[in-house]
């Protein structure tokens, strides 16, 4: 199982930040064979405030049409955190942006048979911002303390994923921990989380 150190930051914005000194989590091919058909990276940081992230991206072109708060893009391309602040599997965060500036927050009840329910988010407290690169783009911000309910000290579990569309609109899948089946729902297959003290 994949561990990701998160460390202790005095930054108040991800601007802030210096993201080479966190330690970095390259999202490969979902099926587990270890392939990036796409370069994606992950780094996350954290203090009193909430968890800082920030997606560097290789792209060639942002396939993406939605910009409204909480809508559906997953259905296109997205870079997506899953946090998990306690043992309990069937309750986590959801969390996602694409290229365009759309942003999807939601509390995810899993039945752990296969189905999910969506509570979500009615007023977008995420800090997110977008920066084209020449190689593709960059999403970073803050995700507020409030929306965890729980202290950031021990092991949490959580998981980074990407959906690309290819050529022919079928979905290319990333992930940090690999969950093998075409479903990022899967807690079991979540990361730990360990945070710096």
């Amino acid at each position: 199982m994949n561990t990701y150190l998160i460390k202790k930051t005095t930054a108040q914005f991800a601007e802030d930040i210096n993201w080479k000194q966190t330690d970095i989590m390259w999202l490969t091919a979902n099926c587990g064979d270890g392939s990036a058909l796409y370069k994606t990276k992950c780094c996350l940081a954290y203090n009193d405030k909430g968890i800082f992230y920030r997606f560097e991206v290789e792209d060639d072109k942002i396939n993406c049409t939605m910009r409204k708060y909480n809508a559906p893009i997953y259905n296109e391309e997205t870079v997506e955190l899953f946090i998990q602040p306690t043992q309990d599997k069937t309750h986590y965060m959801e969390f996602e942006w694409n290229g365009i500036g759309g942003v999807f927050c939601a509390q995810v009840t899993n039945d752990l048979k296969g189905s999910t329910s969506l509570d979500f988010m009615q007023k977008n407290i995420i800090d997110s911002k977008i920066y084209a690169t020449e190689y593709g783009w960059i999403v970073q911000g803050m995700l507020p303390a409030k929306l965890f309910n729980a202290k950031f000290e021990g092991d949490w579990k959580f998981n980074a994923y990407r959906i690309k569309k290819d050529k022919n609109d079928e979905q290319i899948l990333l992930s940090y921990s690999n969950t093998i089946v075409p479903n990022y729902h899967i807690p079991d297959k979540f990361a730990v989380l360990k945070f710096e003290k």
